[in-house]
């Protein structure tokens, strides 16, 4: 076996979306410390961006679907890669990648291989034979682990609890970072831009992510509806797309909501939208550390949402916004008309939103984190 390139590191995640999104800045420290990174994806329309920042990329046919056979194909290719390359760090992202990454990064000999985990996908309210089945894969990647990290307190005690990193550590390290510069509202002061407001007396709510079951954005129309027979004087802004896009919209038309919720897609920056919004709304049933509600905390927005997993790491309830129990449609309807009865509450709840951000989960925060993280981890030998 050859010796590990003592300045080559390698990220891999099943999409090249997320490296984009969310992990530029990691790498960026890695090479401000003298280190060569690169990227394995698939690419989905982010590869050359990435590569435009000065990084490597090769493309893997990962799928999200954990039994897709193209899943194979990129495993046996991601092997050869590494085995070339002789990485000293490997530093796995998302489900699938990291499975199979860890794995084929043992064989090869990757002196250290690190795994950020963005929420198990066993969680609370997970189906129990899905839960049983993650858990058990998570247990035997484990196997292959050096450094587990974790962005959620409920996942730090799962995973040292039930041991899933036998031979390795648990750290836990609050999320990705939010850029408080890009997230402002102090930046939207002088704009005047509100082309997508129909009606400035209108209540505005936000809510993102993708327009999949376990987003339950069926619950969130369902909520409006009730929110409806005491204030009709709202708009429900849902960015994002998915499969879900069109049986949503025919929830909210008939539930008679068709002139009360818009589907805007995709938004590259959402921030503009939080801005001119009153407060954004959340009901997801497994996240890991939610990027949507943290802008939406950074945008100084209170948050109401259901009281799962990382969620609960953000929203305080009755401080930042409420947590109401997961499935209770009713309960996150009383929530958001008592915020639009009361608009002054609301608004100091965003603040304390933002103040939370700035002083945990800020990117300067997370990323001095990430550096020392990984200045102990490739200095060991």
């Amino acid at each position: 076996m050859k010796e590990a390139n003592a300045k080559r590191i390698l990220f891999l995640t099943t999409l090249d979306v997320t490296i984009y999104s969310f992990l530029i800045p990691h790498m960026k420290i890695l090479k401000s410390m003298g280190y060569e990174v690169e990227v394995a994806a698939s690419n989905v329309g982010f590869t050359d961006k990435i590569e435009k920042e000065g990084f490597k990329v090769y493309n893997l046919p990962f799928r999200r679907n954990p039994f897709s056979i193209s899943n194979i194909k990129a495993f046996l290719k991601l092997y050869r890669i590494m085995k070339e390359n002789n990485y000293l760090m490997l530093h796995t992202h998302t489900p699938v990648a990291s499975f199979f990454g860890r794995i084929a990064g043992r064989l090869v000999g990757i002196p250290h291989i690190v795994y950020t985990a963005h929420g198990f996908h066993f969680h609370e309210y997970g189906n129990p034979l899905k839960n049983f089945i993650y858990y058990r894969l998570e247990k035997f990647a484990g196997k292959f682990t050096d450094v587990l990290i974790t962005i959620n307190v409920d996942d730090y005690k799962v995973a040292t609890e039930k041991k899933l990193i036998p031979h390795g550590k648990v750290v836990y390290i609050k999320g990705v970072g939010v850029d408080l510069e890009r997230l402002n509202p102090r930046n939207f002061k002088d704009n005047k831009e509100s082309d997508f407001l129909s009606d400035n007396n209108r209540f505005i709510f936000v809510s993102v992510g993708r327009l999949e079951k376990e987003k339950h954005f069926d619950y969130l129309i369902k909520a409006f509806y009730f929110v409806k027979k005491h204030y009709p004087n709202f708009e429900l802004l849902v960015i994002g797309d998915g499969e879900e896009q069109v049986s949503l919209k025919k929830l909210s038309q008939r539930i008679s909501l068709k002139d009360y919720v818009r589907f805007l897609g995709y938004v590259k920056h959402v921030e503009k939208y939080l801005y001119h919004s009153f407060a954004f709304v959340f009901t997801s049933s497994r996240e890991g550390l939610p990027v949507s509600v943290m802008e939406a905390m950074a945008m100084e927005k209170p948050v109401v949402a259901y009281n799962i997993r990382g969620v609960r790491d953000l929203v305080e309830d009755g401080v930042n916004g409420f947590l109401v129990p997961f499935g209770d449609i009713k309960e996150l309807s009383n929530k958001i008309i008592y915020l639009m009865e009361h608009p002054d509450i609301a608004k100091e709840m965003g603040k304390r939103g933002r103040e939370k951000i700035e002083k945990e989960f800020s990117l300067n925060v997370v990323l001095q984190d990430m550096e020392k993280l990984y200045k102990k981890v490739l200095e060991e030998t």
